[in-house]
């Protein structure tokens, strides 16, 4: 027993874990606007266009900054204080957002919290790809980017915030009190966690008069599946950053549930994002990833579609919403997995910082934008079908990648070789 509890408990599990409550708390605080917005609309007196902007403000400045950090991440000495700094500080203006007193402090709260917390996700990567066992990488990928989000972000988010926002805590309350789990999670990364070992520190060892190489984009843009996942990751994240955004005051204002309604239906995509980000990553490691991306991509823009076409019955769209967020299996694999098996390992973060510049940059900052826009002029039902269009983009170019996962290669050489 005490064998089997200490196997649990070994590194690879406490640092997952460890990554889980940072990246959740990240998403957490980021939608936490989207799952408010009814309140901090009628309080500022905003309209969708407003709550696009500070969306797409959010994700401009996680996407660039996100992008530097991850460089910085390839050649810093220490990764955790990197990543204990960023968690610490994006809690900071998390807190802050609850102080906000119009759209214009809002919008600027948002962005300063976004080049925080830009760089949380590809430098947390950086932590599992060169630590995680090869039979567990793509599972361990969709414990912290998938499960994590949907559990902490999507399923507890919704439910937990518009409650707090309902007592005496109001929406203000409910930001200003996330400074005790972020302060928590912070120093849970600065104690437990081990700066990986990417081959950065032997080359500087064995060569100490030889500048260590620095992560070169061309290099980088050379890779078939570096690129498929860079341009399908612009209309992944309009897809999924889009979707929590718009989906709320959909289910209010043209389906009619009331908040609390709309809060179990949002929370029934956590519940999907908690089972099929441990199905999906954990059947590509057996399977390979291009099968199951192609399969969680159908799964997202049919999620979106049933919406739509549902009748306004709770029980029913939660259902839809717990199928539909299968989705979210395309951002574990074509945002994070494929590309960081697919380029030099050294340079982990670089290249999955490349790939979510490119997808906040356009996808979120643009996207959300646009699509506020639109839900202004031409209704929210609209932005809708536009989702899920861009999901039956990522579903066609989904075709186009090589195999990446290393058991399914394994066993495609051993056929070659007999």
């Amino acid at each position: 027993m005490n064998e089997e509890k200490k196997k649990f408990w070994r590194y690879e599990n406490k640092m997952i874990i460890i990554l889980c409550l940072a990246f959740g708390f990240v998403m957490f605080d980021r939608f936490a606007v989207a799952n408010l917005s009814v309140y901090i609309m009628a309080d500022l007196g905003m309209n969708n266009t407003q709550l696009g902007l500070i969306t797409s403000a959010f994700a401009l400045t996680w996407s660039i900054v996100g992008f530097c950090g991850s460089m910085m991440a390839d050649t810093t000495k220490s990764r955790r204080r990197l990543l204990a700094i960023t968690v610490f500080f994006f809690s900071i203006f998390s807190m802050m957002t609850g102080l906000a007193a119009g759209f214009i402090s809002l919008m600027v709260i948002r962005l300063i919290m976004g080049a925080f917390e830009g760089p949380v996700m590809p430098v947390s990567q950086s932590f599992i790809i060169p630590q995680s066992s090869p039979e567990r990488r793509g599972l361990n990928m969709g414990l912290m980017q998938i499960v994590a989000v949907g559990l902490i972000s999507t399923l507890l988010g919704p439910v937990v915030q518009v409650a707090m926002a309902e007592s005496f805590l109001g929406w203000r309350g409910t930001f200003i009190i996330t400074i005790i789990p972020g302060v928590v999670i912070a120093i849970l990364v600065g104690k437990v966690l081990v700066n990986p070992d990417t081959g950065m520190q032997k080359t500087k060892e064995e060569k100490p008069g030889k500048k260590a190489e620095k992560p070169s984009i061309f290099k980088i843009l050379k890779n078939r599946n570096i690129i498929i996942s860079m341009f399908g990751t612009i209309f992944l994240l309009c897809w999924y950053v889009c979707t929590l955004t718009y989906a709320p005051g959909y289910l209010t204002s043209v389906k009619g549930l009331e908040p609390s309604s709309m809060s179990y239906v949002m929370s029934a995509f956590g519940v999907g994002a908690v089972v099929w980000g441990i199905v999906i990553p954990k059947l590509s490691d057996k399977f390979g990833r291009k099968p199951l991306v192609i399969v969680a991509a159908a799964m997202g823009a049919i999620g979106n579609i049933g919406i739509l076409l549902a009748p306004p019955n709770v029980y029913l769209m939660m259902l839809i919403a717990f199928v539909g967020w299968g989705g979210t299996g395309v951002c574990a694999l074509m945002q994070s997995t494929i590309p960081a098996e697919s380029g030099d390992p050294r340079f982990v973060s670089t290249i999955l910082g490349s790939n979510q510049l490119t997808g906040e940059l356009i996808g979120a900052s643009v996207g959300a934008t646009i699509m506020g826009i639109i839900g202004d002029a031409f209704g929210l039902t609209t932005v809708l079908w536009l989702l899920a269009g861009c999901m039956c983009v990522c579903f066609v170019l989904s075709f186009l990648y090589k195999e990446t996962a290393p058991l399914v290669l394994a066993r495609r050489q051993e056929k070659q070789s007999s």
